[in-house]
């Protein structure tokens, strides 16, 4: 082998590449149940966006090595570029690994918002800490990855190109060789030949969005989204078109024939990380995760429930989905977009025209995840943080903030002081890493296969005692309770079918003097709370979302959310990805999990389908841009 400056590079290079795939097999054996029999094509495009970071974070390596000039063989430059190669790296590396922790709690690769979410949780300092304490390990396999790196940079200085030549007929040969080498470069960094660069949402394309943070790398996922979210002005049809397919405005507040009980006060409940699969009366079979939600059982055995499915994967995505009607369909949280101020037409301020004080409660720090300002945004009146909370210290539970049981007592007594009629929606916080639950539950409620299960126990606890305080208070029999969560949490299980339980929520609508109570397998998202809570409350005030009226029978009921890039549709048994383009693989969720994906062929309804996406996300887009979502 040529001792030449390029044969190092190509050397470090082939390295790098192979330290980036065994952090990749890191990220994969910490959650193998994520990714479901990844076949040889994802590792194959791993290294296809590991070759664009790699290239990306050391091109101030390997671009002076491009150019045929002596001062590349100085040894004080070579000993900068020693060391530049080795931090870049080993900070890139770091984010893999952090991933590594962090995936089962987001269920994607870290991009751009994490900043934000750094800013606005308050107590983003105590985090730190903790999550040392539980994955103190992974300091030790970053060790090894940055021994690696210099591993590699020793031995491949052993290969002496100080007497390197790069003058006289030499120079000739270097020059169309070294422009080769760029053109391979430039392909590299482009991800290939094809017409556009790579892009975060062609991670889906290999076998799914099921597979596509396997296929990622977190230093590019977070790279690529940096700049935040961008909006395309989207024209697959025209507006009349669009509207008539699906339209933004909730006129309907049918109830389905059914007369729902005197209503003049709503509770929604919105628990934190509780995934239908968690209670025996609302999971699927074979129902592994269940058994830890009695009272939630019980309760939903006298309550209209719905298959609820969640619009993202985030707490700070939650609000704007349930209280705003808006799925999550930017690459970034809405609330944190530069969309969050826009004049949106929200159902909340029709609440406060009724006369109805609305306020929101959640039991953590004040600002965080901007809870406190998107409230506002969205027309809540009074917000209710750990700053108005009256309850002794030690309720704290030493992380996010007030452990449930006491702070829904507190939101119970609370209510007894308001004026009827009210809405009022609480926010859960114990179910949640650190899985914290207080003596004397901690001993008394039961411990599952995971850390989650025994929290979402304890909050399931926390619910049944604030039921039998509420129940005491002149309010009590005459609101209605609406249950959901924000999203679902599997942290640790190794037996979750991802593309059909990812989402899945409680959707409980509960009133004390009901006597229709039924179990729908209706798809209901959390865009449909505020329109089926109007109607159940025989409001009619028209308002824009994106969701619908669970009771309608006349509706198309679906669910519809965005993940790495691609857009979810799940509408009756299926799930469509669609990138934007065009449909890239449909799954039937009724068979078994493994499943391969449809034709378009087998699903007779696929272009109406289709058309019903294209309209929400032309919509989405095109309102959020031009500021017409009022």
């Amino acid at each position: 082998m040529p001792k030449s400056p390029l044969t190092v590079a190509f050397l470090r290079f082939i390295g790098l590449v192979a330290i980036y795939t065994l952090s990749r097999w890191v990220f994969f054996l910490f959650n193998a149940a994520q990714f479901p029999d990844p076949n040889v094509y994802v590792w194959l495009q791993g290294i296809r966006f590991d070759i664009v970071i790699i290239l990306l974070l050391n091109c101030l390596y390997f671009i002076p090595y491009l150019l045929p000039c002596s001062f590349i063989k100085n040894r004080i430059f070579r000993k900068v570029e020693d060391w530049l190669m080795v931090i870049i790296n080993s900070i890139a590396l770091l984010l893999n690994l952090i991933d590594t922790c962090y995936y089962p709690f987001s269920m994607r690769r870290m991009t751009g918002d994490i900043f934000g979410f750094i800013g606005e949780t308050n107590n983003f300092g105590e985090l730190v800490p903790v999550f040392l304490k539980d994955y103190f390990y992974m300091i030790f396999i970053w060790a090894g990855f940055i021994l690696l790196i210099i591993g590699l940079i020793y031995l491949t200085n052993k290969i002496d190109y100080q007497e390197y030549n790069f003058k006289g007929k030499r120079l000739w040969l270097q020059i169309p060789v070294r422009l080769v080498v760029l053109f391979l470069m430039v392909t590299g960094l482009r991800g290939g030949w094809q017409y556009r660069p790579l892009n975060v949402a062609a991670a889906a394309q290999v076998n799914g969005i099921s597979h596509a943070a396997l296929v990622l790398n977190s230093p590019y996922s977070l790279l690529s989204t940096l700049s935040g979210e961008r909006l395309d002005h989207k024209q697959y049809m025209t507006d009349e078109a669009c509207a008539e397919i699906f339209s933004t405005r909730q006129t309907n507040f049918t109830t389905g024939g059914f007369v729902p009980p005197v209503t003049e006060n709503v509770v929604l409940i919105i628990l934190e990380g509780i995934s239908s699969e968690y209670s025996t009366y609302l999971a699927d079979e074979p129902k592994r995760m269940a058994g830890f939600t009695p009272f939630i059982d019980s309760l939903a055995q006298h309550s209209i429930v719905f298959r609820g499915l969640a619009n993202g994967q985030q707490s700070i995505e939650a609000l704007s989905s349930i209280l705003g009607g808006l799925p999550s369909l930017l690459g970034t949280p809405f609330s944190q977009s530069s969309y969050a101020t826009n004049a949106i037409d929200y159902a909340l301020p029709k609440l406060k025209q009724r006369g109805m004080h609305t306020m929101f409660f959640h039991g953590g720090r004040n600002g965080t995840m901007g809870f406190d300002r998107y409230c506002k945004l969205a027309g809540i009146d009074d917000y209710y943080g750990l700053n108005e909370y009256s309850g002794p210290q030690s309720d704290f539970d030493g992380t996010w903030g007030i452990a449930d049981q006491p702070y829904l007592q507190y939101f119970a007594h609370a209510l007894d002081a308001e004026k009827q009629p009210f809405f009022a929606a609480v926010f859960t916080l114990s179910s949640h890493h650190p899985f914290v639950v207080p003596e004397p539950y901690d001993q008394m409620l039961p411990h599952g296969e995971i850390p989650m299960q025994h929290t979402v126990a304890y909050t399931d606890l926390a619910l049944r005692d604030f039921f039998a305080t509420a129940q005491k208070s002149a309010w009590y029999n005459k609101t209605l309770f609406v249950i959901t969560a924000d999203h679902t949490n599997f942290k640790d299980a190794s037996y979750i079918d991802y593309q059909k339980h990812r989402y899945v929520v409680p959707m409980i609508f509960y009133h004390p003097q009901a006597d229709t109570i039924f179990r729908s397998q209706r798809i209901m998202q959390q865009a449909d709370i505020m329109p089926t809570i109007f109607a159940y409350c025989g409001f009619n005030e028209i308002f824009t979302t994106f969701g619908r009226n669970a009771f309608d029978n006349g509706a198309v009921h679906f669910a519809v959310n965005r993940l790495s890039g691609m857009y979810q549709l799940y509408i009756d048994h299926y799930l469509i990805e669609f990138d934007g383009q065009q449909i890239r693989y449909i799954w039937d969720l009724a068979s078994e999990p493994n499943r391969t994906p449809l034709s378009a062929e087998e699903v007779p309804e696929i272009a109406q389908y289709e058309k019903l996406l294209k309209s929400i996300i032309q919509q989405f887009n095109n309102g959020l841009l031009k500021n017409e979502l009022r």
